[in-house]
């Protein structure tokens, strides 16, 4: 399953939030955002997260990235949260 996300407008942390919610629920995310600054964001969530990422530049500064999520990363938010909360706890 996919999902597609015009993030165009938005603020800082919104792109790159909104690409993580999506790509934690689908397969493949294809999320447009219009800032360099997004575009970096989304990239750095990509090498966390372990998915792939494909990047058109469209003419006035726009790309259209698109985030596929390996098999073997399903789940990788909420087992790293997981092991983060224990950490902080004192578990």
């Amino acid at each position: 399953m996919s999902d597609y996300i015009n993030a165009k407008g938005l603020g800082c942390a919104q792109p790159v939030l909104l690409a993580r919610r999506s790509i934690e629920l689908h397969h493949e995310t294809t999320i447009v955002v219009d800032t360099r600054e997004s575009l970096e964001n989304i990239r750095v969530l990509a090498m966390h997260t372990g998915s792939a990422m494909e990047i058109a530049e469209e003419p006035g500064g726009i790309y259209s990235i698109t985030l596929k999520r390996r098999p073997d990363t399903a789940g990788y938010t909420r087992g790293s949260e997981k092991s983060s909360s224990k950490g902080n706890d004192g578990s």
